[in-house]
């Protein structure tokens, strides 16, 4: 496994692991969900394209090599997953709705094998297998815990399967371009997506000091450094072995909730996070050297 895309990878999903709680704040702050999203990729945006601009990158040149693809899978996969998980989060207790989500790395493995007819080693089904064990774990204080809405449920059970699509078609393009300019163009569809949305039915922003806080967060962390990280290991690692790594963010979740909510740590959500941990560095020793990539040596579009 290519370890600095492994990191890229890991970090990324940690900083995932915080959107859970900066999230349900936001609700609580009277902002709806795609008013959140629309200011968080808005902001996200200029922080990407500062970096752009400091790189001295040219989007033009990106645009005219294909990249404007990224924008749309951003603009219909990317804002419909992310839609399905944050309304998930609206409507269910985190540990079901992120249980449930956490079905995308078994959803990505189908994709990947009966829609792009690639082969799926026997090793990365048993390691998705350990880290769905290990998610499910982590859950069940949900489970015990929270209602099931029906409309929780349905956004819940969408959201991984979209989420594998746009997961294999950024894997395939992203690469083609220099990380920032696919950050770019891949926030600019879901910001444009957003827009339009809050357009359509009303904007709504933060009542209070620590609403635009968590919003900043959002587009900071888990918005403009996650975008240019993703860009980067995304194609370098493949679908399946970024969605394995994903599950850093379950982890994270957990880590969370006891640190910050001071929840008790339980020994089953011990062992979740301990076998989660277990089947990502599972699959990080038996994967061959000789890999096979969506692209083997990522061309620079820009610069």
């Amino acid at each position: 496994m290519p370890w600095r895309a492994g990191l890229a990878a890991a970090g990324t999903n940690v900083m995932f692991g915080f959107v859970p709680l900066a999230a349900r704040g936001l609700y609580a702050d009277g902002l709806s969900t795609w008013s959140l999203l629309c200011w968080r990729y808005l902001l996200a945006l200029v922080i990407i394209f500062a970096g752009i601009r400091l790189a001295r990158l040219r989007l033009g040149a990106g645009l005219r090599q294909g990249a404007w693809r990224i924008a749309l899978v951003g603009a219909s996969l990317g804002a419909a997953q992310t839609l399905c998980y944050f309304q998930s989060l609206r409507w269910l207790d985190t540990g079901i709705a992120v249980l449930l989500f956490y079905t995308f790395p078994v959803v990505t493995l189908g994709v990947e094998r009966f829609y792009f007819r690639q082969q799926v080693a026997l090793s990365v089904l048993l390691c998705v297998i350990v880290i769905f064990v290990g998610a499910a774990l982590i859950a069940v204080p949900g489970l015990h815990n929270g209602t099931i809405d029906s409309r929780g449920l349905a956004w819940a059970i969408s959201g991984p399967i979209i989420y594998a699509f746009y997961l294999a078609a950024n894997a395939r393009l992203l690469g083609r371009h220099p990380p920032l300019i696919g950050a770019g163009f891949l926030y600019g569809g879901l910001a444009a997506a957003y827009l339009g949305a809050v357009l359509w039915l009303g904007a709504l922003l933060p009542a209070s000091a620590p609403g635009w806080l968590s919003l900043a967060f959002l587009a900071l962390g888990p918005g403009a450094v996650a975008a240019v990280s993703q860009s980067y290991s995304m194609p370098r690692l493949g679908p399946p072995t970024y969605a394995i790594i994903a599950n850093c963010e379950l982890v994270t979740v957990v880590v969370v909730g006891v640190i910050v909510l001071g929840e008790k740590l339980t020994p089953t959500s011990a062992l979740g996070g301990g076998l989660i941990l277990a089947g990502i560095l599972l699959h990080g020793w038996v994967r061959r050297p000789q890999r096979d990539r969506i692209a083997k040596k990522p061309r620079v579009a820009a610069g």
